[in-house]
Parts: structure tokens; C-alpha cells; sequence
């Protein structure tokens, strides 16, 4: 009889801590923190496609110049992209012989993710500058010549913000060449990286 009581205290205190790390799980997904997969190459070289990011809801539309986000596409809201910021509300915004320039000053060089190739290989036509309206922001391909982004969207709206990206947690690579693994490989060098 006592064991049976001792039984039924240890199962019923794992079924509450169950709970507890479940319920404590779902308000983190839901209002904190999210998970991302890339499966493109826009934003090579610095997210591969396989590499597994989270990202932070809180104050997500509070962005800066350079952060990487999650947003839902302005063509499709039911797919997730995965963007550069490059303009926030009141930036001047100019891309001139495949230069980018931000409030007439090319963008901050120090970032390893601003390729040396310039924007547009051949460009189609000399843009206008841009000035990103209030409650929109700029957001670039780091692969600039994959031109879904707000070169061909226009200035994005901040409520279409999902998460800002912090880090890679995982990076599977599911090629060997042009063939699909049937187990990826792992590749420990780029996780846990930072984005920002």
C-alpha cells in the first residue's frame, strides 16, 4: 500500500513538472522566442541554406540598421523571409550604378556581411532615392543579386516583422553537390553564431 502511494506521488509530481515546462515552453514560442529554418540562398554569405536560427519577438519591431529579420513576405503573408534591415523610417535610400547609399553614405563597411560585388550586376535602370516612410523599414538580400526584397517590394511595414535574428542554433548541410543526402551532415562551425 505504501509503495503504491509513493508510486502515485512520483508519477503525479512528473506529470506536474510536465506541465509546468510545457506551459513555461508554449509562452516562450508564443511571445518570446521563435525558430527559423533557411531553405534559400538569399541570404548567403551569411545564413546558408540548413542553417536553423532563433530569433526574439519581444520588441521585435524595434529594429536597427544592419540587424537580420524574420518577416512575412509582403507577396505571400503566409511565408516567412529572411531579410537585412538597411533603412529605417525617414532613411534616403539609393541604389546608383549597383551602390547602395544610406542617407548618402554607403553603409557601414566594418560588417563582414556587405559583399564587395555591388548591388545589381547590369543594372535594369537608374533608381530614384527613396525615402523609407514612418512605420516602414528597408530590408536587402545579403545575396544582392536575388532580387526579392524591397527593391522590387517597395518599403516594408514594421507590423509585418516577426523576429529579429540573434543566432544560428543548428546548420545541417543537405548536399553533396547537386545530390540530396539522405542523412545531412553537420556542420559545427556555424553553430551557435551571433547575426548582429
Amino acid at each position: 500500500m505504501r509503495r503504491q502511494y509513493q508510486a502515485d506521488f512520483i508519477i503525479r509530481r512528473a506529470l506536474q513538472l510536465f506541465a509546468v515546462i510545457f506551459i513555461i515552453g508554449t509562452l516562450l514560442r508564443i511571445f518570446l522566442i521563435s525558430s527559423f529554418v533557411m531553405s534559400g540562398v538569399s541570404m548567403m554569405p551569411t545564413i546558408w541554406p540548413g542553417d536553423f536560427l532563433l530569433g526574439t519577438k519581444w520588441r521585435a519591431a524595434n529594429v536597427a540598421r544592419g540587424e537580420i529579420i524574420a518577416l512575412r513576405c509582403p507577396n505571400d503573408k503566409d511565408q516567412i523571409c529572411l531579410k537585412r534591415v538597411v533603412g529605417l523610417p525617414g532613411d534616403r535610400i539609393e541604389i546608383r550604378a549597383g551602390a547602395l547609399t544610406v542617407n548618402g553614405e554607403p553603409p557601414d563597411q566594418d560588417r563582414s556581411v556587405w559583399p564587395e560585388a555591388t548591388l545589381d550586376s547590369e543594372p535594369k535602370a537608374e533608381p530614384v532615392a527613396i525615402v523609407v516612410p514612418p512605420q516602414h523599414i528597408y530590408v536587402l538580400n545579403d545575396k544582392r543579386e536575388a532580387l526579392e526584397d524591397s527593391r522590387s517590394w517597395g518599403p516594408i511595414k514594421t507590423d509585418l516583422i516577426e523576429a529579429r535574428i540573434q543566432r544560428t542554433w543548428l546548420s545541417l548541410e543537405w548536399f553533396d553537390g547537386s545530390v540530396v543526402r539522405t542523412w545531412p551532415k553537420l556542420r559545427p562551425e556555424r553553430m551557435f553564431r551571433s547575426m548582429n
